[in-house]
């Protein structure tokens, strides 16, 4: 864990390393989860497995958002609390985020696995453990991939 200094420059931020235990790249901004929950998969013996955030009820196992780029069986570094300068978003028709009412800036799991898109209810953080990304500017997510500034809290 990487608990970055307090100074009065930057915003706090908490971070945790991790193992890409997928083929892919998990690329800067994908949320990420823990490995492990699901029959299917081989449970992480040493707790830091993770794959590309894939559904909205995994948010329970919910570890961050990649910081940087992190290849497949490779170590990469993961946001794990405070403000993040990069939430990847999925691209949705018609739609922008974060302006007309709070459940917006709450975000939940977009089309593409590791990519985030808004209307989250509020009252359904609880059955995530309290985990959740909430979006701190207003972004149009109309066409192709965007990124946002947010508030990361995976602890």
């Amino acid at each position: 864990m990487i608990i970055q200094r307090i100074n009065r420059t930057d915003a706090e931020k908490i971070f945790v390393i991790a193992h890409n235990a997928e083929a892919t790249t998990i690329t800067t901004g994908m949320g990420t989860r823990y490995m492990g929950a699901l029959a299917a998969e081989v449970v992480s013996t040493g707790g830091n497995n993770v794959c590309k955030l894939d559904a909205d009820t995994a948010m329970c196992q919910f570890a961050g958002i990649a910081d940087q780029d992190i290849a497949s069986l490779g170590y990469g570094r993961v946001q794990a609390w405070g403000y993040c300068n990069s939430i990847l978003l999925s691209a949705e028709a018609d739609k922008t985020i974060g302006v007309a009412a709070r459940a917006e800036t709450f975000l939940k799991k977009g089309a593409v696995a590791g990519s985030f898109t808004s209307t989250q209810t509020p009252e359904a953080l609880s059955t995530f453990a309290y985990k959740y990304v909430q979006v701190m500017n207003t972004t149009n997510i109309s066409g192709g991939l965007n990124y946002a500034t947010g508030f990361v809290r995976a602890m």
